[in-house]
C-alpha cells in the first residue's frame, strides 16, 4: 500500500476540499493550506529516491550526460535538449541528482497548480483529483513530459486572451521537455469551436468506430511530407511506436465512460446556465482527449501519451461540473468523485510497491548515501 504520509496527504486534501464544497468555493479560506500543501508536493519530488518508473533511467541519464555529452553536442543527444542542459549545468557545479528532480518537479508542479487556482472554481478539489494519481506516475515519473504538460496547462490562459504568440512560445518551450506537447497546438482553435452535447457525443461514438481502422498510419504520409527539422525529430518517436498493439478494453474504460456520462449528462445544462466562458473552452479539450483516446487506442502508446495534455484538463472540468451543474446533482457527483479517488488509492497499491512509493525513501534516510548521487565522471570539453 502507499506509504502512511501519502494517505495523510490525501486525507488533509480531502478535509479542505470539503470546506471548499461547503462554502460554495470560496478560495480565500483554503489559499494558505493550497500553497502549502502545493510547496510539500514540489518538496517531496525533489527529495525522493528510488521512487518513480522512470527513477534509475533518469539517474543513469544524469550521470552519462556528464560524462559523455559535450557542450557543442546537447542538440544532438538522443532526448529533449533541457534535460541535457540542466544535467550539465547542474554536474558543473557538482550537484546531486536530487536537485534535477526538485527542478523538475519545481516546474511542473507550480505550474499545473498555479492553472487549478486561477481556473477550477474548487481548486482544492482539483489538486485532490491531481494527487491521485497522477502525481505519481508523472511528477515523480514521467518527469519530461509532466513539466510539458504543465507548460501546456499554463499556456491555457494565452488562449483565453486570445494572444497566439504566447501560447505557442509556452508550447514549445514544453516541445523542448517532451515532444508531445506539439499535440496541443490545435487547442488554441479547438477552443472557440462551438459544440453541442449531442456534437461532443458523436464526436466521441465516431473515435471509437474509427478506431479499429488504426487513423494514426495517417501520420506516417503526413510526416513523410514535411521537412521541418521540428516535426523530424517528433517523427522519430511515431515511427518507434506506432507497431505496437492496443490493450483492449477494461476496467479503465468503464471508468472514462462513467465519467463522459457524468460530461454528457450536465452538460447542456451547464451551458444553458453559467457564464463561465471558460467551461466550454475547457470541455472542448476534455472531448479531444475523449476522441484521440479511443481512436488512437489501437496502438497502446499513442492512446496513453499523446492525448494525456488533453486529459489533464479533466481536473479543471470535473470541479466546474460540480459547480455549475444542478443542485440535486452537486453533491451526489463530489461523493462520487471522492470515493472514486480512495478507490483509486486502493488499486494503486501494486503499483506502488513496484514503484517504491509504499515506503518513504528520501535524502534523509540512513541508507543514502548523497554522494553517490553527484557526478565524478566528467567528459574532456577540449
Amino acid at each position: 500500500m502507499l506509504h502512511p504520509v501519502y494517505y495523510i496527504i490525501l486525507f488533509v486534501i480531502t478535509f479542505f476540499s470539503y470546506i471548499e464544497i461547503f462554502n460554495n468555493g470560496t478560495k480565500a479560506k483554503i489559499k494558505v493550506p493550497y500553497i502549502v500543501i502545493s510547496s510539500l508536493l514540489i518538496f517531496l519530488c525533489g527529495i525522493r529516491v528510488a521512487q518513480g518508473a522512470d527513477y534509475w533511467p533518469y539517474f543513469k541519464l544524469y550521470m552519462g550526460i556528464n560524462k559523455y555529452v559535450k557542450w557543442d553536442k546537447v542538440f544532438n543527444a538522443d532526448i529533449e535538449v533541457t534535460y541535457v542542459i540542466i544535467s550539465k549545468i547542474l554536474g558543473y557545479f557538482k550537484m546531486p541528482f536530487f536537485a534535477l528532480l526538485f527542478i523538475f518537479g519545481l516546474i511542473s508542479v507550480s505550474l499545473k497548480t498555479y492553472t487549478y487556482y486561477k481556473y477550477s472554481p474548487y481548486p482544492m478539489l482539483s489538486l485532490m483529483y491531481f494527487f491521485m494519481p497522477s502525481y505519481f506516475f508523472s511528477d515523480s515519473g514521467h518527469i519530461r513530459q509532466a513539466v510539458s504538460i504543465a507548460f501546456c496547462l499554463y499556456s491555457y490562459q494565452y488562449i483565453e486572451q486570445r494572444k497566439l504568440l504566447k501560447f505557442l512560445i509556452c508550447v514549445f518551450i514544453g516541445y523542448y521537455f517532451h515532444k508531445t506537447s506539439l499535440i496541443f497546438i490545435p487547442a488554441y482553435w479547438i477552443t472557440r469551436l462551438n459544440l453541442s452535447t449531442f456534437s461532443c457525443f458523436l464526436i466521441i461514438i465516431f473515435a471509437i468506430i474509427i478506431s479499429p481502422f488504426k487513423p494514426y498510419l495517417i501520420f506516417e504520409n503526413l510526416f513523410s511530407n514535411i521537412s521541418s527539422d521540428l516535426i523530424s525529430e517528433a517523427t522519430g518517436g511515431f515511427y518507434s511506436y506506432r507497431s505496437l498493439e492496443g490493450t483492449g478494453w477494461g476496467l479503465n474504460d468503464i471508468v472514462k465512460l462513467i465519467f463522459i456520462t457524468i460530461l454528457l449528462v450536465n452538460d447542456k445544462y451547464i451551458c444553458n446556465t453559467t457564464t463561465n466562458p471558460n467551461y466550454k473552452m475547457i470541455r472542448n479539450l476534455v472531448v479531444t482527449y475523449y476522441f484521440l483516446y479511443y481512436s488512437l487506442r489501437e496502438n497502446s502508446i499513442f492512446s496513453i501519451r499523446l492525448p494525456t495534455v488533453y486529459g489533464d484538463f479533466w481536473t479543471i472540468l470535473i470541479a466546474m461540473i460540480i459547480k455549475y451543474s444542478k443542485n440535486s446533482y452537486r453533491i451526489m457527483i463530489y461523493y462520487f468523485l471522492v470515493v472514486y479517488i480512495y478507490l483509486m488509492s486502493w488499486r494503486f497499491w501494486t503499483n506502488s510497491v513496484a514503484l517504491g512509493f509504499d515506503k518513504m525513501s528520501t535524502i534523509f534516510s540512513e541508507n543514502v548515501d548523497i554522494k553517490y548521487f553527484i557526478p565524478y565522471e566528467f567528459i574532456n570539453e577540449n
